[in-house]
C-alpha cells in the first residue's frame, strides 16, 4: 500500500541523511527512507 499510494499522489518526502534503518517497527518513522528502500529493491 505504501509504495503505490506514493506513486499514485505523487507525493514527495522531507529528505533526510538517508541513514534510518527501514524494519518493521520503526518503517512508519521516516517516509523518505522507507520510499528510497523501495527503489532498489526493483519496485516501480
Amino acid at each position: 500500500g505504501f509504495f503505490r499510494r506514493t506513486i499514485r499522489k505523487s507525493l514527495t518526502y522531507k529528505p533526510c541523511d538517508g541513514s534510518c534503518t527501514v524494519h518493521r517497527r520503526s518503517r512508519n518513522k521516516c517516509q523518505y527512507c522507507r520510499f528510497q528502500k523501495c527503489l532498489p529493491v526493483g519496485m516501480s
